[in-house]
């Protein structure tokens, strides 16, 4: 009993120094703590204020739209937006264009990422514990590739899927994005930070290599495969530059690419480009929500080894 009772008053005399350094704290930091605090709310408008207009700009006209002075709040809330652009943006056959858009950036998204997550973790695995010769070097120029912009891969890759009979098909936006430098990278340095001496208990207990690949590292990675995967999500599920030169027709589009020809050379339904980009942003919005602690995890412990 005497001990929890000296237990006790040492802990509120604990309580009462931090309240008294808190209560000595001058009025500066108090003036920078607001200051902060005004800056970061400053900068979220700035960075959700588009998205925000975007979101109530969906429930307008396009004529409500396009008004100015320009309205912040629609005059009249509806959802007819989102019912034409679901029903009433058809192909020539009929068929409704938004579901089948929704279901080719879905479809690339989730074998784009299955892919990667497969074809980089192998590679990271090599590179982080084989030993072969010129492994330094073959990861040097891998890296290097990082370097290549784009737009200078575009016609090359067009090419080789135009002579494989590829274009305007799933395997031209599947085979050339398989595997990705950046994700190798990112493995790589990730496995090189998870210690040594549990892949090598696995090993004494008779494990091979694909057994303590698949066993051991890969549930030690995930949130280097977590940041990964959610990464390259986004990047193909917002692919508009790729998926314009290798699809041709409306049926093969993806979302970002389908709702650029909501916008004509003289009439734009920008009520129905804004609704229908709802059905782009908030899907991943929700996953960056949910998983963003994964992000954060994984890029932090990529960077602890060289």
């Amino acid at each position: 009993m005497a001990t929890q009772a000296k237990t006790a008053d040492e802990a509120a005399l604990a309580g009462r120094a931090v309240a008294a350094a808190e209560e000595r704290k001058p009025t500066s930091w108090y003036l920078k703590a607001t200051l902060r605090y005004i800056a970061m709310a400053f900068i979220t408008v700035i960075l959700l204020g588009p998205l925000l207009l975007a979101f109530l700009g969906s429930f307008k006209t396009t004529a409500e739209v396009l008004a100015w002075p320009p309205t912040f709040l629609p005059q009249t809330w509806n959802l007819n937006s989102y019912v034409d652009v679901w029903n009433n943006v058809k192909s020539d056959t009929g068929q409704p264009l938004l579901p089948r858009w929704i279901f080719n950036s879905v479809f690339l998204a989730v074998v784009h990422v299955a892919l990667q997550l497969f074809f980089c973790s192998l590679a990271a695995y090599a590179f982080a514990r084989l030993r072969f010769r010129g492994r330094d070097i073959i990861f040097g120029f891998m890296v290097a590739t990082m370097m290549i912009p784009g737009m200078v891969l575009l016609i090359p890759r067009y090419l080789i899927v135009n002579r494989l009979g590829w274009v305007d098909t799933y395997w031209a936006m599947i085979v050339p994005f398989a595997v990705a430098p950046f994700g190798i990278f990112l493995l790589t340095q990730f496995l090189k930070s998870i210690p040594k001496d549990l892949e090598e208990a696995a090993m004494i207990d008779g494990a091979g290599i694909f057994t303590t690949y698949s066993r051991v590292v890969l549930p030690l990675a995930r949130p280097a495969l977590a940041t990964l995967a959610i990464l390259e999500f986004q990047g193909m599920w917002n692919n508009f530059q790729d998926a314009l030169v290798f699809f041709n027709t409306l049926e093969m589009n993806t979302i970002p690419l389908g709702l650029s020809y909501l916008k004509g050379t003289y009439i734009s339904s920008y009520n129905l480009i804004l609704a229908g980009s709802m059905f782009n942003t908030i899907p991943v919005l929700i996953i960056f929500a949910f998983f963003s602690r994964y992000i954060i995890e994984g890029v932090s412990y990529s960077g602890v080894k060289g």
